[in-house]
């Protein structure tokens, strides 16, 4: 198995492992305690486990080669697993928004056990950091962007962990016990925004939009020099994103007296170029004359 794709597979599946501890603890202490802060957070883990499951998916099919029925690859299948995973935790963060509305009008029940939810919820804002972290690293080096949208759902329960540990706190110190229905409406808003920006950033990747300008870019600046020092130009220039590969497609103008093999071995140096300046990058290059 390709190096990338096992750093891909090891990553998904840690992340699978800490969202279903997470889960458990947070849903059995909530269930004890009462406070709907630490059921909104069990329910936000759950969406990222079955979001975590997905990616996991996701990032053993874009690994599959090219086929008869693919012959493109398999790498958009990450970034359908990414759109997977922002719309799961955007719905997750709608129902608890709703339940936490509903407390917060009808009023929320004494709470016990208080200090073991904060324990909790520190302990949960701890183990996601860190994981958050190792998974940024994986993406980072394998351009993931399944694993990328897995640390970031993570990295986002750093703070809705983070603040329900602070609202149990102020129940604590004030009996008073709506604090816990705000925080739980404050966290679920958290993470719809955060759900609805990662199914946009995948929607993009799978109607092909363009690069980024900063990629585009890089690639122009190759382009501006091979232009510079032989008798060649360039124009038709596109890119777009299928997982963690880019695909760059132009046209190159050679001189009408260019044979065959030249053509191509000066194309050969421009895809060498390109790939330098971004790695992971298929280029296409159509050859024209004068």
């Amino acid at each position: 198995m390709h190096e990338n794709a096992r750093a891909n597979r090891a990553a998904a599946l840690l992340s699978v492992a800490s969202n279903t501890v997470l889960m458990i603890a947070k849903l059995i202490v909530g269930l004890l305690t009462g406070s709907v802060a630490v059921l909104s957070d069990a329910a936000n883990s759950g969406g990222d486990l079955v979001a975590s499951g997905i990616a996991f998916a996701g990032v053993r099919a874009a690994a599959r080669p090219a086929d008869h029925d693919h012959p493109y690859g398999h790498e958009k299948t990450e970034n359908l697993a990414a759109l997977i995973e922002g719309v799961l935790v955007l719905l997750a963060g709608a129902v608890v928004a709703v339940e936490a509305g509903r407390r917060l009008v009808d009023g929320s029940a004494g709470l016990v056990g208080v200090d073991l939810a904060v324990a909790v919820m520190v302990f949960s804002a701890v183990a996601n950091l860190a994981v958050s972290a190792r998974l940024r690293r994986v993406a980072r080096r394998t351009g993931s962007p399944a694993i990328e949208a897995d640390a970031a759902h993570l990295a986002s329960d750093v703070w809705t962990s983070g603040g329900a540990a602070v609202g149990l706190v102020i129940v604590a110190a004030t009996g008073w016990t709506r604090v816990d229905a705000v925080v739980g409406v404050a966290i679920s808003l958290y993470v719809i925004w955060i759900g609805a920006r990662l199914a946009w950033r995948a929607a993009q990747v799978l109607l092909d939009t363009a690069l980024p300008p900063e990629e585009m870019q890089a690639i122009e600046v190759v382009l501006a020099g091979f232009s510079r020092d032989e008798d060649i130009s360039f124009h038709a220039l596109r890119g777009r994103r299928a997982g963690s590969k880019r695909h760059v497609d132009l046209h190159m103008v050679v001189p009408p007296d260019t044979t065959v093999r030249n053509g191509h071995a000066m194309s050969g140096r421009v895809k060498t170029a390109v790939r330098d300046a971004l790695p992971n990058t298929e280029v296409l290059i159509h050859l024209e004359d004068h």
